[in-house]
């Protein structure tokens, strides 16, 4: 019972903490939807025309703009301020259809109004950016050569501060990437005052560690409850969150990545994270779906991802980006399998549950914003960096959750159901081995009578003395016997279920204390005891003969076993609207203690059944009456029982 309680506590706990966090991240997200974060899509664009963009006409003190990756490119050169004093002698700049590549140089020059302080905030390009302001090194994020073997790769998020002077000022960044073949670009920029950048990173910083830091919290909830609940759908959440957090490279790299990690394993990490994203849409619906998927096509699935984990680590960095593309391939064309499982199954099911339907839509969501990512991720630095999965994946979770908590919920319902149905089935053996020793009692009582006279009549034959009370011995011996034989047919009946409700009528109480006697005589005389009898009970009782009978054989069988030489009395008398009859002895008594347990089924101090007063007092209350304990101690024990007395007609 306690380990019940606690179990039912432990998954209230875990229950209630899922729509607290999940309130939380929303909130957190709110506060991103809410304007305070910005995007480049959102904010204003400054374009650069020739290498030049001009911000005096732009209220740089009240917001950030957006600058237009349209600064001069410098492909396969790393260039320095000095490089550009002599204007006749200048490097030439890109074509406009020329690409990135490896190495290179990138440079603006800003007109803003003079003297101010103003600020750009962006990613480092791509995977090492050496900065110069106005021919002074301002910013190193790795160490930038022209040799691959030299060159330290390294990616943050950076803020450049300047000062404008007179008011023109010069931007130079060189780079270097060898870890993949696209070359670098300049990442999405912005600008203004450094209170607004400041405000501005805030709230990068802000939303990244919202999601990513709670989609790890929420993986550890997970996996947590996973393990509790041995759960593979609530493991399979675990891990999509986990994904969805290394997903966020601007959260792993300014809250996670410890310093002196390698930067090449940390890229490696996050290519592999990216490319099993699509991997969960073959997860998902297996955790969630197991009858619908194949063994077959869930091992063939595990396989490849296997294979998809030694690649990631082992070939060169230049090819993750490509294997990045196959395995969303890959798992593009398995999705047309998973669709033809789902029709196959339902169509022979010809049934869907409430939970399989917002199971379903959940998943084609998560497989929508994964489409979405995967074709914007190349154009939109903020989907790149960010990711729209992880948001996405916070609905999903909450959705999925719901739906894995009802089905926890019916599942539990189902085994309370079960267990109640086992506590029934507890219940009726425990009756059947009731009425086995009730009806065990019964017979007892009558066979008891039938030896004891039994016993008597043979000892007189054999000495040749036989009383004059012989014949009306026999007599007795013969009528328990017919009482035996009619309690043995009730039984079959009550077996088969034709036995009704015992039949009450009137019963005259002078009769009943008379048969009672002439059956407990030979009883009580096997321990030296005398049964005596008086009726001065005018009226008739209303009830049934033979079970009011075996009410007082049991009364005076227990009353038997506690005497010795001494005395029993039966007696029957008017009171009020009853028939008052008193059972006394002059045994032992009762203890105290056993008193107050004498009639409970079962109860025994004495090692016997337990169960004559038990029904003794069943077959009174059912007359209508009562049994009770008037009084006991050294000098004997006395009953009481009263029958309601017969009604006038």
């Amino acid at each position: 019972m306690v380990e019940k309680k606690q179990n039912k506590f432990i998954n209230q706990l875990l229950g209630l903490l899922l729509p607290f966090l999940v309130v939380i991240f929303i909130g957190g997200w709110y506060v991103y939807v809410n304007g305070r974060m910005q995007t480049s899509a959102d904010m204003e664009g400054i374009a650069p025309k020739d290498g030049v963009v001009d911000v005096r006409e732009y209220s740089l003190d009240e917001k950030v703009y957006h600058l237009v990756n349209d600064w001069d490119y410098f492909p396969g050169k790393l260039y320095t301020p000095e490089d550009f004093v002599d204007e006749a002698n200048a490097p030439v700049k890109a074509l406009p259809n020329e690409k990135d590549m490896n190495l290179g140089s990138y440079r603006v020059r800003i007109i803003a109004k003079p003297h101010m302080y103003l600020m750009l905030a962006s990613y480092t390009i791509d995977y090492s950016m050496r900065v110069f302001v106005d021919g002074e090194e301002v910013l190193n994020v790795g160490y930038v050569t022209d040799a691959p073997e030299t060159t330290i790769h390294d990616g943050h998020f950076v803020t450049i501060p300047f000062y404008t002077g007179e008011g023109e000022t010069e931007i130079i960044y060189q780079y270097a990437n060898y870890m993949h073949k696209d070359g670098g670009f300049i990442q999405s920029t912005t600008i203004g005052t450094p209170e607004q950048i400041a405000n501005f990173v805030r709230n990068t910083t802000l939303y990244s560690l919202f999601t990513g830091g709670g989609l790890i919290f929420l993986a550890f909830y997970f996996l947590l409850y996973a393990a509790y609940q041995r759960n593979r759908e609530y493991g399979v959440l675990a891990l999509c969150c986990l994904l969805m957090a290394f997903r966020n490279s601007h959260f792993i790299n300014e809250f996670l990545r410890p310093d002196g990690f390698p930067f090449e394993l940390h890229y490696r990490i996050f290519i592999y994270t990216v490319s099993t994203i699509p991997a969960m849409g073959i997860f998902v619906p297996a955790a969630y779906f197991p009858k619908v998927m194949n063994k077959w096509f869930e091992r063939l699935f595990m396989s490849l991802c296997a294979v998809s984990i030694i690649l990631h680590f082992t070939i060169p960095t230049e090819s993750l980006v490509a294997l990045c593309h196959i395995c969303y391939y890959f798992s593009a064309a398995f999705l047309p399998i998973i669709i033809f499982l789902f029709i196959r199954y339902y169509w022979k099911k010809r049934k869907i549950e409430r939970t399989e339907v917002l199971t379903i839509i959940t998943i084609v969501l998560l497989y929508w914003s994964m489409i979405f990512e995967s074709l914007h991720t190349g154009n939109n630095s903020l989907i790149a960096h960010f990711g729209t999965t992880p948001f996405m994946m916070l609905i999903c979770i909450l959705s999925l959750s719901i739906a894995t908590n009802v089905k926890i919920t019916r599942r539990m319902e189902l085994l309370t159901e079960e267990q109640h149905k086992n506590e029934v089935l507890g219940q009726m053996n425990a009756m059947n081995r009731d009425f086995l020793q009730t009806v065990a009692h019964e017979l007892k009582t009558p066979l008891a009578v039938i030896s004891g006279y039994a016993q008597l009549t043979q000892m007189q034959i054999e000495k040749d003395k036989l009383s004059p009370q012989a014949p009306e011995r026999l007599q007795t011996i013969r009528s328990e016997a017919d009482r035996l034989g009619a309690m043995v047919a009730n039984l079959m009946a009550f077996t088969y279920g034709q036995v009704s409700e015992a039949e009450l009528h009137m019963v005259d109480p002078a009769e009943l204390i008379k048969n009672a006697a002439l059956i407990g005589e030979p009883i009580c005389e096997k321990k030296g005891n005398k049964l005596k009898s008086s009726c001065t009970s005018k009226s008739m009782a209303h009830g049934n003969f033979e079970l009011l009978l075996q009410v007082f054989i049991n009364m005076i069988v227990n009353a038997n076993r506690h005497t010795q030489d001494g005395e029993l009395e039966l007696e029957a008398h008017d009171v009020d609207r009853y028939i008052a009859f008193t059972i006394k002895d002059t045994g032992s008594g009762i203890a105290p203690e056993v008193a107050e347990h004498i009639f409970e089924r079962g109860y025994s101090a004495d090692g016997g059944s337990g169960l004559g007063l038990a029904i003794c007092m069943d077959t009174v209350k059912m007359h209508g009456g009562e049994l009770k304990l008037l009084s006991t101690g050294p000098e004997g024990t006395s009953f009481e029982i009263l029958i309601p007395q017969e009604a006038e007609k």
